[in-house]
């Protein structure tokens, strides 16, 4: 018990693990405080050039790939799977472009599965849109027996009046 009660006593004398806590908490709170809100805005200044432009901004998803993975590499180095120290004491992350196509790539399946799915939605109900098209043919049918009326109306009006002229 005293062999354990002492080591312990000499990871706490150690210097090297207070200065890792120190860098912990450091790192903790620019995720929680400086981070999280990059995201946020991030995301709120994607959605609007995705709602404006049609198409997200590339220069934001490169930068959100950036930070991808760097919170990362915070994320490693809070969990104890990095001795590594992330930025500012080591290179901000570079994205290749390869991982920006392989990020379109996903998407691009994504929307591909999406679309068949919705053609597959959309082909079952044109049958009833038929119907509904067919329901709504029979009102302009009437409508247009309620335009010849004020013409047969119009005609036997003139027929009454040449058949009374001649009666004059």
């Amino acid at each position: 018990m005293s062999d354990e009660f002492d080591e312990i006593v000499d990871n706490l004398k150690q210097p090297s693990s207070w200065v890792r806590l120190l860098f912990m908490a450091a790192f903790a709170v620019v995720l929680y405080i400086i981070l999280m809100p990059v995201v946020i805005v991030l995301t709120i200044a994607q959605a609007l050039f995705s709602v404006l432009k049609g198409e997200p901004n590339p220069n934001l998803r490169y930068f959100g790939l950036a930070l991808e993975e760097y919170i990362g590499q915070v994320v490693r180095f809070l969990s104890y799977n990095s001795e590594h120290k992330p930025f500012p004491f080591s290179d901000f992350p570079q994205i290749d472009d390869s991982e920006i196509e392989q990020a379109d790539a996903e998407k691009s399946e994504k929307e591909n599965e999406e679309n068949t799915a919705e053609e597959e939605k959309t082909s079952k109900p044109k049958s009833t849109a038929k119907k509904k098209s067919s329901t709504v043919k029979k009102p302009s049918a009437k409508k247009k027996a309620v335009k010849k009326t004020p013409k047969k109306a119009a005609k036997k009006k003139q027929a009454g009046d040449s058949s009374g002229e001649t009666s004059d």
